[in-house]
């Protein structure tokens, strides 16, 4: 009789066990999934909580609580720091337009023809400096303002294949003058897609920019239709020099990244930057990619919606 009580003690125990055992289990897969919710929304300020008693447990979630605390005043500290950047750097850009424009229409007002050969060539270098410099200021201004969480943009249907052919009509002479061989599609049909039509043309430009400063002779724009997918791709690729090639082309959209050769046709390193900012607010994705042979390499933008 004694062996049978304890027969039914142990069995009770290890039930107890198993039952507990289980109910931890639960508890400690519904943490992880509130866990996961609270990282996708950090700011909530969502604490996690177990429902089953159990002091080991609730340390570690007392700790785990403490971090996510501790992530959240530095997220909050860290984004107030960026905003005040962003901040300055807008109002930099803002008070040195007037001087630099001032500057260079007084540059232009001197009298060419009065100066010799060599003072000629520095006032042109001046000139030219200035305008980059005025690009500069102006693409730093626009990248504070297209990265700020209050920016908004307005998105419509719209014809994405007739602001594509405007925007290489507009900068036709300027692919002439680089000597770019351009190949464009036919554009039988409107293409059309939920964006912004000055945006979209922004885009494109500094695609086009981006080509005439480093292309050695050809760039080729495609569009490709998905109707399966619904989707549509602008391909901008033009051939490079193999010294222009990196390992991670998608290092291209990082702020500020130059190659060291590139320095001499005076990039900014910022207009890559800006135009997939804009594509993303547009509910598009950019990508850039190599592709082609040993002999002949190209690089390609591809932006899809």
């Amino acid at each position: 009789m004694i062996y049978g009580i304890g027969l039914v003690c142990l069995l009770a125990v290890i039930l107890y066990l198993a039952f507990r055992l289980f109910v931890l289990y639960q508890s400690m897969a519904k943490a992880q999934k509130e866990l996961q919710e609270i990282s996708e929304e950090l700011f909530e300020n969502r604490v996690l909580k177990i429902a089953v008693p159990d002091r080991k447990l609730e340390e570690l979630l007392e700790a785990v609580n403490a971090n996510l605390d501790s992530i959240r005043t530095e997220r909050r500290a860290y984004q107030q720091d960026e905003r005040k950047l962003k901040e300055q750097i807008e109002n930099i850009s803002h008070d040195l337009r007037t001087p630099l424009t001032a500057v260079i229409g007084y540059l232009k007002m001197i009298d060419i023809s009065q100066l010799g050969d060599e003072d000629r060539k520095f006032l042109e270098i001046a000139i030219k400096k200035s305008y980059t410099l005025q690009e500069l200021t102006g693409q730093f201004y626009e990248l504070s303002r297209v990265t700020s969480h209050e920016f908004e943009l307005k998105r419509e249907a719209v014809d994405a294949a007739r602001i594509l052919k405007e925007t290489c009509l507009e900068n036709y002479r300027l692919l002439e003058n680089a000597g770019l061989e351009l190949t464009l599609p036919a554009f039988e049909n409107p293409v059309m897609i939920s964006g912004n039509a000055e945006t979209l043309k922004r885009v494109f430009g500094n695609l086009i920019q981006n080509s005439i400063r480093y292309a050695k002779g050809e760039l080729h724009i495609g569009i490709e239709q998905d109707p399966d997918e619904k989707a549509v791709r602008f391909l901008f690729s033009n051939d490079i020099s193999p010294e222009q090639e990196i390992s991670d082309p998608e290092k291209l959209f990082e702020r500020f990244y130059m190659q060291e050769e590139s320095r001499s046709h005076a990039g900014t390193g910022l207009g890559l930057t800006i135009s997939k900012t804009l594509t993303e607010h547009m509910g598009g994705s950019m990508h850039a990619e190599y592709s082609g042979d040993i002999e002949k390499r190209f690089l390609t933008f591809l932006i899809e919606f």
